[in-house]
């Protein structure tokens, strides 16, 4: 064999040794992007399994929020009344023009409010 002719076959040796090697790293390459797929995938999941509890949570406290904002504004509307009642009873009391009995019938009274009245006799 000549020369030129061992020359092409390491050429090719080297070419088919070339075209190996950018194989194998096509395929590390191929399995990295399908690990960082399937770690994606595992995060996801986790995300999501985490979230949906958080998110229900939410739900509820926000549905606590309102009946409690609810409750707060017919208290504050029971306060105000019983406290126009007892400016009223004060003002009553400090008359000179009021009797006891007149007092008494006032104040015997029970004062109404929002879901319910307060019997204060």
């Amino acid at each position: 064999m000549s020369g030129g002719v061992i020359g092409q076959i390491l050429t090719a040796i080297a070419a088919l040794g070339g075209m190996l090697g950018a194989a194998g790293g096509f395929a590390v390459l191929a399995q990295r992007r399908k690990l960082r797929a399937d770690a994606a995938d595992v995060i996801t999941d986790t995300a999501l399994t985490l979230v949906t509890p958080l998110r229900e949570r939410v739900a509820e406290l926000e549905d606590q929020t309102r009946t409690a904002t609810a409750n707060v504004r017919e208290l504050s509307g029971a306060v105000a009344l019983m406290t126009d009642e007892l400016r009223r009873w004060r003002a009553a009391i400090l008359s000179p023009h009021v009797s006891r009995d007149e007092l008494r019938a006032m104040v015997s009274h029970p004062i109404e409010v929002p879901n319910g009245r307060i019997d204060v006799g």
